[in-house]
């Protein structure tokens, strides 16, 4: 019996030896391992950044004026960071130091309700260029037009100013007057007309979805121009719609205008797209790196599949209003005038403690065709450059007739 219990008990003592002996050598294996993987870390990360720390020890070491260069250390690292995240070949993914990050988010809190003319300028040499003037807004009411050329605001003269700086300039409190210097070619060869212009700072409302119908040939054609994607736009546009058919008791096509429209909501555009393709169609795809791909697809009423449809985009077009764009591209339906932004990818921001940030792409979109446009852009089936002078001559948009006749062709 005591030969049994002993026997026993040396089982269990080889038991647990064994199974010590097997934790010890997976413990090991787990220390190598790590060890490896830290190593080559340490390799990857010393490979990427000797140079950077060689610099560094070099100056710490030799440079003559360590009150300046220990002064100067947090901005060299600043610097640093942006150079390192700049130098992606990507323009919406930055690194943004403390006063950058703050001058952001206060532009995008609208500056603590300051106002504007509400007219988009692009900078030339020694003035900036009206590219855009929005509807009812207060440069459309002191008559400022596209290509008119700002040389002054007030007494400042805006040769050495950024196209930021100036809109800094133009903006204000509302209700107050800005005055500008203005210069407007009528004629290529006639002499430009210069002369100044007060305008009253305010805010506008401008409706997402604004509509006109054109009796044309015995047709009509429903002209739909969505400015924006916004949280609105599909209801307002199927407002438009049903205002359209009870007022002209029938539509015969469809010209919907995304000039001008810099996107917003992804959520929007594919339930606005829902609306002209049927109920399970592929409009647009996300994919990411970190996450699951997704597909999206229409869900919604497709009444408006069977309106023959022209699109009219410009160089503003952008983001949500490509995806619109495309997608109808693709389904053959006819784009009008230039290219388009260019824009298809999101991206998110990391705050950090110190009030830097880093904004990066973090996912991209693409047509049911797996086309992504972004930084190049959509190519129109049909290329119209805008007449200025005619538009100034008598509000003619050369474009829309265009996209009128073209509707026209396909209708018949």
């Amino acid at each position: 019996m005591m030969n049994n219990k002993k026997s026993h008990r040396i089982y269990v003592l080889d038991a647990i030896l064994f199974i010590v002996f097997w934790m010890i050598i997976w413990w090991g294996l787990m220390v190598w391992k790590q060890n490896a993987v830290f190593n080559k870390l340490i390799e990857k990360y010393e490979s990427r950044y000797i140079k950077f720390w060689a610099i560094d020890e070099i100056l710490e070491s030799e440079y003559y004026d360590e009150e300046t260069l220990s002064g100067s250390k947090a901005d060299m690292v600043e610097w640093a960071l942006v150079g390192y995240v700049g130098a992606i070949d990507d323009p919406y993914t930055v690194y943004l130091k403390e006063e950058d990050n703050t001058e952001l988010m206060n532009e995008l809190e609208d500056n603590a309700g300051f106002a504007g003319i509400w007219a988009v300028i692009e900078k030339q040499e020694n003035y900036v260029v009206i590219s855009e003037v929005l509807k009812n807004s207060p440069a459309a009411r002191a008559w400022l037009l596209p290509l008119d050329r700002i040389y002054m605001v007030e007494d400042q003269t805006l040769e050495d100013l950024t196209a930021q700086e100036v809109v800094k300039l133009i903006r204000w409190e509302k209700w107050t007057e800005v005055n500008l210097f203005i210069e407007r070619e009528w004629k290529k060869w006639e002499n430009p007309t210069r002369f100044w212009v007060p305008i009253i700072r305010d805010d506008v409302s401008i409706p997402s979805v604004t509509s006109e119908v054109f009796e044309k040939d015995g047709k009509n054609l429903l002209y739909l121009e969505v400015s924006i994607i916004s949280n609105k736009t599909t209801a307002l546009l199927l407002e438009e719609v049903r205002d359209a058919l009870e007022t002209a008791g029938k539509i015969d096509g469809i010209i919907l205008d995304l000039r001008g429209n810099s996107g917003w909501y992804l959520e929007e555009a594919v339930k606005l797209l829902g609306h002209f393709f049927p109920r399970d169609t592929l409009l647009v795809k996300s994919k990411y790196k970190a996450y699951e791909d997704i597909d999206h697809v229409s869900k919604w009423r497709w009444e408006l599949w069977n309106y023959p449809i022209v699109i009219l985009v410009d160089q503003l077009t952008a983001s949500a209003g490509e995806i619109i764009a495309l997608k109808f591209q693709e389904e053959w339906k006819t784009i009008i005038w230039m290219q388009t932004f260019g824009k298809w990818s999101i991206q998110a921001v990391e705050d950090f403690n110190d009030g830097s940030s880093l904004k990066y792409t973090v996912w991209k979109w693409y047509s049911p065709n797996d086309v992504n446009i972004d930084k190049e852009w959509i190519t129109p089936d049909i290329e119209v450059e805008r007449d200025y002078e005619k538009y100034k001559e008598d509000w003619t948009d050369n474009q829309l007739e265009t996209a009128k006749e073209e509707l026209l062709k396909i209708i018949e």
